[in-house]
């Protein structure tokens, strides 16, 4: 899957609508000539700077919000008590408005748009185009204050009615339905996230251990990974535990206590998938070890995740979704790819998508972050100004987005510089004079 554009309107601090769009300029008809590849019009990199709490990480938040509502809004999202969504909640009538979302990719060679509006209690809209030929064609409609919900005869879907509260394209993902399920699943299967917190980097140490055991990913291959960032570990491992009986005991009574909290109480010899806990809990736990050799002899330790540094963490989580990406096409969205990590990693980063050699899969990554080495002359990586996106508040909490390509600039000019300067906006208003008051107390009363 390629990404051409992602556009959103009324999520969080985004009230109006935004569009990050990756195409080249080059791109001026609806398709590529004839023989020519898509991915040659699409750029593999796009950057979004900007101050802190200006934006940036609610671009990432949005389209992680869509690619999981094609996900979960069919499944997880059912089992909650009202439609997950984040409107601008700085004045009533965008409280009150559908969000928006609407993502332009190519599947297969072929050109797709597909959007959809939710409102607090559900779906409001939702429609999905293709482009055979010079126009576009519309596979499916759906408007339900209308009542309307069409698809084009050529899809041959099974799908009837939906609930409200689920996109068409999650029931098709859940279903397996024809185009409409193969669409859903590149749409999930092509986007991969990473975020500057535990819980995220957890999640993909979880996500790596999973992939070594089911031999998805080689240790060698982790290994090679992690010495391109010249963090000193010489090998990696899985550690097999068994669960002792007891602790297997006192999960299987947690979750199903969990289980009746939410479903009401179990009838005598009623049993949950999952909460019992007989055939979901695992009986072997594996976990992650890397090894260490230091510089004296044979002498080497071997650490856990959680005895790593945040620096190790941070490209472990990174590498291990671009990694997959690179081999099977796809997006990977980097919130403050800066984050523990040397400007020269993050430029090599980069590069791993910048270059062509590399990136034969036409893989794409979107990142966030503060580090203008990447702008400077120093950098290997060029960036083009439409590549160079750029995120400001307004008063009233507003996010703008907007991109390098929109100012005049030579040729030669000094980005990072000229961006450290304000000349783009998207830099801090700071009050440093707050802060002698703050430490001094400076016209603060005495007593």
């Amino acid at each position: 899957m390629l990404l051409l554009s992602f556009t959103v309107r009324n999520h969080k601090s985004l009230r109006d609508e935004v569009t990050l769009d990756l195409t080249r300029p080059k791109l001026k008809t609806l398709q590529p000539p004839t023989g020519e590849r898509w991915a040659d019009y699409v750029f593999p990199l796009a950057g979004i700077y900007g101050a802190n709490a200006t934006g940036k990480s609610t671009i990432v938040d949005a389209l992680l919000y869509a690619a999981s509502a094609v996900e979960s809004s069919a499944t997880e999202w059912q089992a909650g008590p009202e439609m997950p969504r984040a409107p601008f909640r700085f004045d009533p009538a965008s409280r009150e408005t559908p969000s928006f979302y609407q993502l332009e990719f190519v599947h297969e060679g072929r050109r797709y748009e597909y959007e959809f509006e939710i409102g607090a209690p559900g779906v409001e809209r939702e429609r999905l185009r293709d482009l055979p030929g010079k126009r576009w064609r519309t596979l499916l409609e759906r408007d339900t204050a209308r009542q309307v919900l069409k698809y084009h005869k050529e899809l041959q879907t099974t799908i009837g009615r939906v609930a409200w509260r689920e996109l068409v394209l999650s029931r098709a993902l859940l279903l397996d339905d024809g185009l409409l399920g193969q669409l859903a699943a590149a749409l999930r299967d092509g986007f991969q996230f990473c975020q500057p917190n535990w819980r995220s980097r957890r999640q993909w140490v979880k996500s790596t251990t999973a992939a070594l055991v089911e031999r998805r990913l080689e240790e060698r291959e982790l290994v090679a990974a992690l010495r391109v960032a010249d963090i000193g570990i010489a090998a990696v491992e899985i550690e097999r535990e068994e669960v002792p009986e007891q602790v297997r005991a006192i999960l299987a009574d947690l979750r199903r206590k969990g289980a009746e909290n939410d479903a009401g109480p179990l009838a005598e010899g009623e049993d949950i998938a999952g909460a019992d806990g007989s055939d979901s809990l695992p009986q072997v736990a594996y976990s992650l070890r890397f090894t260490h050799r230091g510089g004296q002899g044979d002498a080497e330790a071997r650490l856990g995740p959680g005895q790593e540094s945040d620096g190790t963490v941070a490209w472990l989580s990174f590498i291990v979704p671009a990694l997959q990406v690179l081999r099977h096409g796809g997006v990977l969205a980097v919130d403050e790819i800066d984050a523990s990590l040397h400007p020269h990693l993050v430029e090599v980063a980069l590069q791993m998508f910048a270059d062509s050699d590399i990136n034969r899969s036409g893989a794409q990554l979107v990142f966030t972050s503060h580090d203008t080495y990447i702008l400077s002359p120093l950098s290997d990586i060029e960036l083009a100004p439409e590549q160079v996106w750029f995120t400001e508040k307004s008063g009233d909490g507003v996010t703008e987005l907007y991109s390098l390509a929109d100012f005049p600039r030579k040729q030669d000019a000094n980005v990072a510089r000229r961006y450290l300067l304000g000349r783009y906006g998207a830099t801090p208003r700071l009050a440093t004079s707050v802060l002698a008051e703050l430490v001094h107390g400076t016209g603060a009363r005495d007593g």
